[in-house]
């Protein structure tokens, strides 16, 4: 399953990335806008100007279909570590889930570009899931799942950076 989707910011894509590479405001919108029942930044390694790894934990209770319940249980917890490149305006993330990381890999990237005014944001999204007779259950719930929390990531992230 592969997923792309578009945003226009009227930031500047350093604002972008101050903001999203910051640790409290992370944890705030794992709890507050994308249900997460916990989360946690583990490390932030180096800084935006040079390029940074940061590694987030968190833990969710989706409404899943019941065929992913049963393989998944009722909350998922994931790790997932994201890398910046600042001279590409770009960070790769991998994901992987506390439950069937053997079975599930999860990976993309968001990349900005300074369109002069605005900024434009494409969020890239890949999800292979091996689990005979319900993998492409499960990676259709994967991209509801990713739809839904990119719209929330975007209005929570808008709601600070275009005041």
């Amino acid at each position: 399953m592969k997923l792309s989707l578009n945003y226009s910011w009227t930031c500047p894509p350093e604002a972008f990335w101050e903001l999203y590479f910051d640790p409290e405001f992370a944890v705030r919108m794992h709890l507050e806008a994308l249900g997460s029942t916990a989360a946690e930044v583990v490390s932030v390694e180096g800084d935006l100007l040079s390029g940074l790894v940061r590694t987030l934990t968190y833990s969710q209770k989706p409404n899943m279909p019941g065929p992913v319940r049963k393989i998944f249980g009722e909350e998922i917890s994931t790790t997932e570590v994201s890398t910046f490149d600042p001279s590409t305006s770009t960070t790769t993330f991998k994901m992987t889930p506390a439950t069937m990381a053997d079975k599930t890999q999860l990976s993309g990237s968001i990349a900005l570009t300074d369109k002069g005014g605005t900024t434009a944001e494409t969020f890239l999204l890949e999800a292979r899931v091996k689990i005979f007779g319900v993998g492409p259950v499960v990676e259709r719930f994967i991209e509801h799942q990713a739809r839904e929390t990119q719209e929330k990531s975007v209005a929570f992230m808008r709601a600070v950076l275009e005041k």
